[in-house]
């Protein structure tokens, strides 16, 4: 046998050993082959889904005729719930793929973080059966193995910047414990406000045809919208007082006007109880209805408390992108040159 065919017959067994092994030792099983293990569950029954997390409060996700609310699942008060959050989670979680099989040892689940110390989620039916139930742990990331072909020095730490996330979890009724290529924490890792729906409204951009901002002193104006047929400007400019706005100016606030979004929630403070207001926003729109917010300063300055007609509570708002965007003067707003 001559060295050439002794090397090949050496490099055939080893590659045998390494087959074999991993089909013994289930260390790197197909993903195909193990996503039923984990959370194979027909989203459609699902009609609850509860977090319980030892380090925080537990979270519980509720369908009601077709709206999802969350709350704590030691109080009764229920929020809306953002539904395209919720809808996101429900399409990952049975679609969750296994990568490989950590371990099989029971003793070893501390270290993987799938003991009494993860997270269980568990997916529950119209009575309440669990349909699916799987323990989360820690999620670390495995950096790229640098190549020696010489990539340069700030190509190779972008790399090692990225890496990948590798989860791992457990079905509880099992002790195999599996790694998936992906993070959970936008599910794990949510509170109860991260999960409310911040969005105070939603309205078209071309719906909305006036603007009053009530300001304090005598800074207050009112812009609208004007068509060919009104004026010689442009078709959809935007005037005030006669003088042609920014363009660019007036779209940056409608972007947020058209769909504001609350950056948190004031849930020690009642509609009933906002007090004065020191500024107020009005949308007159298209078929004659009225959007309206009403802001005042929160004591640390860096946010607006905010009141809206329709919203059963009062929210919090990031006092720079308003002041940005939307609470400015109306020589600000003005067309330059």
């Amino acid at each position: 046998m001559t060295n050439a065919t002794k090397t090949l017959a050496l490099f055939f067994a080893a590659t045998l050993v390494l087959a074999l092994a991993t089909t013994w030792g289930g260390s790197t099983p197909s993903s195909a082959a193990f996503q039923a293990e984990l959370l194979a569950v027909d989203t459609s029954a699902v009609q609850a889904v509860q977090i319980e997390r030892p380090s925080g409060p537990s979270v519980r996700l509720e369908r009601t005729s077709g709206d999802w609310s969350v709350r704590p699942s030691d109080t009764s008060a229920a929020y809306p719930a953002d539904a395209q959050a919720v809808r996101q989670a429900l399409d990952r979680l049975p679609s969750l793929e296994v990568a490989a099989v950590a371990t099989r040892q029971p003793d070893k689940h501390p270290q993987y973080g799938v003991d009494s110390t993860g997270t269980t989620v568990t997916m529950l039916g119209d009575g309440g059966e669990a349909l699916g139930t799987l323990i989360v742990g820690r999620t670390r990331v495995r950096r790229p193995q640098s190549s020696s072909g010489g990539p340069s020095r700030n190509s190779l730490r972008q790399r090692q910047r990225r890496g990948t996330p590798v989860t791992y979890v457990r079905p509880p009724d099992r002790p195999d414990v599996y790694s998936i290529e992906q993070s959970l924490r936008s599910v794990t890792a949510q509170t109860v406000e991260d999960w409310r729906d911040k969005t105070i409204w939603g309205l078209a951009r071309s719906d909305i045809r006036r603007i009053d901002l009530q300001y304090p002193a005598d800074s207050s104006f009112t812009m609208r919208r004007v068509a060919a047929s009104d004026t010689a400007a442009a078709p959809a400019a935007w005037v005030s007082a006669g003088d042609t706005l920014s363009q660019s100016e007036v779209s940056s606030m409608l972007r947020v006007l058209s769909s504001p979004q609350a950056d948190g929630f004031a849930e020690s403070t009642a509609p009933d109880d906002f007090g004065k207001a020191q500024y107020e926003v009005r949308l007159h729109l298209t078929d004659g209805s009225r959007r309206s917010i009403r802001l005042r300063p929160a004591p640390d300055a860096r946010q607006y408390l905010a009141v809206a007609d329709g919203l059963p509570y009062v929210v919090e708002l990031q006092s720079g992108s308003w002041d940005r965007s939307v609470l400015r003067g109306r020589s600000a707003l003005l067309e330059s040159g």
